[in-house]
């Protein structure tokens, strides 16, 4: 199963995902993979030493897309993605 590694920035509350290059951003888009569970468990461990950035650092499964772009499994994970479900706010006002 695919994996990419989330969590929330510290100071604002956001969604974050890491990237390759051991950075935070809050676009799925550009999270790193995690094909094999060495890697995933290496970035767990990673994290644990940014508590001064984050909270709450998980793994959550994902499917890519035809174009290579990871797409959470879960609904909640889809909704922490785009933002709340309610009204337009966030990263959901950019889509319009």
């Amino acid at each position: 199963m695919k994996k990419i590694l989330t969590a929330n920035n510290l100071l604002s509350g956001k969604v974050i995902y890491l990237t390759s290059e051991k950075k935070w951003v809050e676009n799925l888009a550009n999270a790193v993979v995690f094909d094999k569970q060495e890697d995933s468990d290496n970035a767990l461990t990673f994290a644990d030493t940014q508590i001064n950035k984050l909270q709450s650092a998980y793994l959550i499964d994902v499917v890519l897309t035809s174009g290579g772009t990871p797409i959470p499994i879960s609904n909640q994970e889809l909704i922490r993605a785009t933002g709340p479900t309610n009204y337009f706010h966030g990263k959901q006002t950019e889509k319009n």
